[in-house]
């Protein structure tokens, strides 16, 4: 249990104090911070925020966190009676289990307290750089710790731990060409070190269980930036399901996260609509890495393998990276699964309406042309360019509200409207790649609600964008036709080894 004391200190009268008075308060005071300092320290805690510090005939109010760190300058003064003196009382400080307190006064001879050194400052060590892990320069940093508040940034946070302006600027300056702080999430973690002067010596800020950024000094004293990757164990694992309802469904059932089942979808995105064409019945098997540290799984790696069977189709996809190193799927014949248009330019959830060449306009409640799709989605769900093109328009367009226009190859021409904004870089005449985001979902100009209405034009004409054929992407090239044949066996057996009991049980 702890106990709380209340330590009386007898201070000389003005009348018989004068300047030997106050000399004896300062020798008194700082041997009571500097006794309590120690047995805190022997204890293994740190000086109260009760505890005061004498400099001259200045009282130095501590923080919890620092260290009482006393210079004696007072000569040997002669003792003075007890009586003589007043009681002049310092508010007690929480300590933890003391021996039984001494009879006499507590004196500490000045040469002792001359001799005291301070604690270790305390801080992560991994936040520590090498330039400056001398134990003697350690003694005069500073470091601040904490996480990013909800709803605030991490300039906020670290002027609210004492950080000066010019500190956080050369921190956000310094990050700003490996991470854009406007990106910060609430509760990541960051930490600063900086010298007595207040100047940063570096910096950390924990993305993710994989990510960190840092910034260190070099060897000119300019501060630099970096990411980090933290070790990863790579583990391959097989999955299986049978679809009752949906895709959505299925995986998750198997203790899988949601963001599986968009890595899975997109594989199948120029083939699949999985919002209209998913059936009970349906199987899907993958073969996916999982990435774990210590504390266990951390994220996915890349699918190695993907397969999606319907009553009258099976789809297949492998990953197979050539001699350069660029990768991407391919069917088993050694066909790229990618189209040169993708099906649908946004993850929607439902389709509210269809080409038609007569529809009643919803508003205007007039029958007329609807030469496009609608689909149907929150609002601020990013649009992608279904193809690599070039955008031709970019602005308000009457009935589209907020519209983006891209030109792309053979005549086509895709439009997107009703948005909500644009990306901030999406300018007319930027070449713009297939599922680039060239916008987010709105409800702008004459719309009912949050949707994309998407439409194409070929030669001038629009058509019908779910009735389109498109080309497949480029095969395996022939110099990496061996090696792709070996690992697509292995790739295949993977995916034949993945068969869940749902599926046998269904099959029974």
């Amino acid at each position: 249990m702890t106990r709380r004391r209340t330590f009386a200190l007898s201070a000389l009268r003005r009348t018989a104090g004068g300047v030997a008075g106050s000399a004896l308060l300062v020798f008194a005071v700082s041997a009571l911070a500097t006794y309590s300092g120690m047995r805190l320290l022997q204890a293994g805690g740190v000086v109260p925020e009760e505890i005061r510090t004498v400099e001259g005939p200045r009282l130095i109010r501590t923080r919890p966190t620092d260290v009482v760190e006393l210079e004696a300058t007072v000569p040997a003064l002669p003792a003075l009676p007890v009586a003589q003196a007043e009681p002049l009382y310092v508010p007690a400080a929480t300590v933890g289990p003391l021996d039984p307190p001494p009879a006499p006064p507590l004196v500490v001879p000045l040469p002792a307290l001359a001799a005291l050194e301070p604690a270790p400052v305390l801080g992560p060590v991994e936040a520590v750089p090498a330039s400056i892990a001398d134990p003697e320069a350690q003694d005069s940093l500073r470091v601040v710790s904490g996480r990013v508040p909800r709803g605030g940034t991490v300039a906020g946070a670290l002027a609210e731990l004492g950080v000066d302006g010019p500190a956080i600027h050369a921190v956000s300056r310094a990050m700003r060409p490996v991470f854009d702080f406007r990106r910060a999430r609430a509760g990541e973690f960051f930490s600063l070190i900086a010298d007595a002067g207040g100047e940063v010596l570096s910096f950390e800020y924990q993305r993710s269980r994989d990510t960190v950024y840092r910034i260190e000094r070099d060897h000119t004293g300019e501060l630099v930036a970096r990411a980090d990757e933290v070790p990863l164990e790579r583990r391959v694992v097989h999955l299986a399901g049978l679809i009752q309802s949906s895709v959505f469904e299925a995986v998750t059932e198997l203790g899988e996260r949601p963001d599986l089942v968009h890595s899975f979808a997109d594989i199948f995105v120029w083939d699949i609509d999985f919002a209209t064409q998913v059936r009970p019945g349906d199987e899907f098997r993958m073969t996916v890495e999982k990435l774990y540290d210590d504390a266990g799984f951390v994220r996915y790696g890349r699918i190695l393998a993907a397969e999606y069977r319907t009553s009258h189709r099976s789809h297949t996809a492998l990953y197979f990276e050539d001699d350069e190193g660029y990768g991407d799927y391919f069917t088993p014949e050694g066909t790229s699964v990618r189209r040169t248009f993708l099906r649908a330019p946004v993850n929607y959830s439902r389709i509210s309406s269809r080409f038609s060449r007569s529809r009643l306009h919803p508003i205007l409640k007039v029958r007329r042309p609807h030469e496009g799709i609608d689909y149907a989605a929150p609002t601020g769900t990013p649009v992608w360019a279904v193809a690599d093109g070039t955008v031709i328009f970019r602005g308000w367009s009457g009935g589209f509200g907020r519209l983006v226009k891209i030109r792309h190859n053979n005549g086509y021409v895709s439009y997107y409207g009703h948005l909500s904004r644009y990306p901030g870089e999406l300018q007319v005449g930027e070449r713009v790649r297939q599922k680039q985001v060239i916008g987010y979902v709105g409800s702008s100009g004459l719309s009912t609600g949050p949707h994309l209405d998407y439409r194409v034009k070929v030669n001038g004409r629009y058509v019908d964008p779910l009735k389109l054929k498109f080309p497949n992407g480029q095969s395996i090239p022939v110099r990496a036709r061996d090696r792709f044949e070996q690992a697509k066996e292995g790739l295949l057996a993977g995916l034949r080894e993945a068969q869940p009991a749902v599926v046998l049980e269904a099959a029974l």
